[in-house]
């Protein structure tokens, strides 16, 4: 398991030394972010966490009274809760907090972090799953109750149009009625394959090391149709960055969203769309930027959301999926994904993903 991120959360300085020491000793690669209370929580600024060791005793907050804001932060963290004594009572409580373990500080060692985070990760994997399939599920339900309603009840409307029209020898109508059905259907059809590509990404399929460059690259040929048709001008800048590890045909899918999207959405202008790849740190950094009609403040965190588009998009072909599955995509990467103005004008998409350790040994 390459690239594990454990916070250990400990008041005790001694603490958070041997259970540091014990975490650096084990064959998997793993960093160690270390947090004196619960108020330091806020200056944490690892944007994934795999595993949090928590103590149970906590200078002004009990570590349990700390889980809901740990699992809030990193959805996928599992946390194990840890304590100087062992108390039955103390474990079930952590348990039905949502703990995926419980050890005595007693009992720590090589052998038994190493099963702590092997057995946590997967059921905080799987806990992950199970909640996503649950709101998979949700955005299934919207669909079928709202979304597809209306077009099919437009396409029965049209069909008894059509069949008035026929009797009347109305060619013209006629004409008009298979055109509009035709549109129609067409719509259906995006918002069918819109779904599936938010509820159906690949769960199973193994990262690998991809060159950001080739991936923006791929982005813009699928859709070349709509760059001539529109005159948009894209250019890409992803020179001397490492190879990141990830699964390239979604990442090719979330730029394909976010390109697309400043097409459709670039108002009067001809579409000027700039990808930009750059190392921050250990994260590598890719920025769409636009010059398209932009997205207002108070609509920032609400694009991302699932069937929520912008006022002004009721005129724009769509089914308010893309950038919920951009997130989705860079969630499960264990990255984050946000937008800010462009300057004079537009927007700027950017999403950022982990670097391992070992992707320096994979460079471009």
């Amino acid at each position: 398991m390459p690239g594990l991120v454990v916070m250990v959360i400990d008041d005790d300085a001694a603490d958070r030394k041997q259970i540091h020491r014990l975490l650096t000793r084990m064959p998997m690669e793993c960093e160690v972010v270390e947090v004196a209370d619960g108020a330091k929580l806020a200056e944490v600024t690892a944007p994934k966490v795999d595993l949090v060791l928590l103590d149970h005793l906590l200078p002004g907050i009990s570590g349990l009274d700390l889980i809901d804001v740990l699992q809030e932060r990193w959805p996928r963290a599992g946390v194990c809760v840890v304590t100087g004594q062992g108390d039955e009572t103390v474990a079930k409580n952590a348990i039905q907090r949502g703990a995926v373990d419980y050890v005595p500080k007693r009992s720590l060692s090589e052998n038994v972090l190493e099963r702590i985070i092997e057995n946590g990760c997967k059921v905080a994997r799987m806990r992950w799953e199970i909640e996503e399939q649950r709101q998979d599920m949700g955005v299934f339900s919207e669909v079928l109750v709202h979304d597809l309603k209306a077009p099919i009840r437009s396409t029965l409307f049209l069909i008894e149009k059509l069949a008035e029209d026929i009797g009347a020898q109305d060619t013209k109508e006629v004409e008009r009625d298979m055109r509009l059905i035709a549109q129609t259907a067409e719509r259906m059809s995006d918002l069918v394959a819109s779904l599936a590509g938010h509820v159906q990404l690949d769960r199973d399929s193994e990262p690998k090391f991809c060159a950001p460059r080739e991936l923006a690259d791929q982005a813009a040929s699928l859709l070349l149709a709509a760059v001539e048709k529109s005159g948009a001008q894209i250019t890409v800048e992803a020179d001397d960055v490492p190879l990141v590890l990830c699964h390239g045909p979604q990442i090719v899918q979330l730029l394909q969203n976010l390109i697309n999207n400043a097409i459709k959405y670039a108002g009067d202008s001809a579409p000027c769309i700039h990808v930009h790849c750059t190392k921050l740190g250990r994260r590598l950094q890719f920025s769409v930027s636009d010059n398209g009609i932009g997205v207002p403040e108070q609509y920032k965190e609400r694009v991302f959301q699932p069937f929520k588009r912008l006022p002004v998009a009721a005129s724009i072909p769509g089914t308010g999926l893309g950038l919920a599955t951009c997130r989705k995509i860079v969630d499960r990467h264990n990255g984050r994904i946000w937008c800010e103005p462009n300057v004079p004008q537009g927007t700027v998409f950017r999403f950022e993903l982990p670097l391992g350790k070992s992707a320096s040994a994979h460079g471009a």
